[in-house]
């Protein structure tokens, strides 16, 4: 196993250990507004291993191919169409997600973060690790996909709703799995963005 795939393999333990005291440390500098400082450490997140660690693990010219747009097929519409009825019916669910709209402002930057995640998760949690691992069915698939809920605790960790903290992680845990799915199949991770940035739409609005 090459160096770079041992950091991969430690890589998302280390995002759930070094990401949680970041919330917390930036919910204790905003006591009175805890989206703010959700989307501060988002915003640290998606630089430090979306952009950065993503790069420095599979680099530019391999990030750029695996988000090449790719035209769809009926089979691929339905792959897609899929997660995002069962997102639909998750959000309802007693305990699904749910954002408070009370600030207009607050709510635009919120419905921006689907965007952002899509992207930067993506080539974090699937790009990486089908890159470095691709016959590997466990660290392609099941570990990240695994750690990418459990990092979710963070962020979840600083809400006011303690309630929706595991909604949100079992809902990871879903998307993560099938995102990989889907990017196996289609050996692109533009597809599982676009379910990814989708989604996470239909759990804003």
């Amino acid at each position: 196993m090459s160096a770079k795939s041992k950091i991969a393999v430690i890589a998302p333990v280390l995002v759930l250990v070094v990401m949680y005291p970041v919330f917390q440390f930036l919910a204790h500098i905003f006591p009175g507004n805890w989206r703010i400082a959700w989307l501060l450490g988002l915003f640290i997140y998606w630089i430090i291993w979306g952009l950065g660690f993503s790069w420095l693990m599979i680099g530019k010219k391999t990030i750029q191919a695996l988000i090449t747009p790719q035209r769809p097929t009926f089979g691929i519409f339905l792959l897609v169409l899929f997660p995002l009825i069962m997102t639909a019916i998750f959000k309802f669910i007693p305990g699904g997600t749910a954002y408070d709209k009370t600030d207009t402002l607050m709510y635009l930057f919120v419905l921006l973060t689907p965007f952002f995640n899509g992207f930067f998760e993506e080539t974090l949690w699937r790009g990486v690790y089908m890159t470095l691992f691709p016959r590997n069915l466990w660290l392609r698939i099941v570990w990240p996909g695994i750690w990418f809920a459990l990092w979710h605790y963070a962020p979840g960790s600083i809400s006011p709703n303690k309630g929706h903290v595991l909604a949100l992680m079992i809902g990871a845990l879903f998307l993560g799995l099938y995102s990989a799915f889907l990017a196996k199949r289609t050996n692109t991770i533009w597809w599982s963005i676009i379910v990814h940035v989708l989604g996470g739409i239909i759990i804003v609005i």
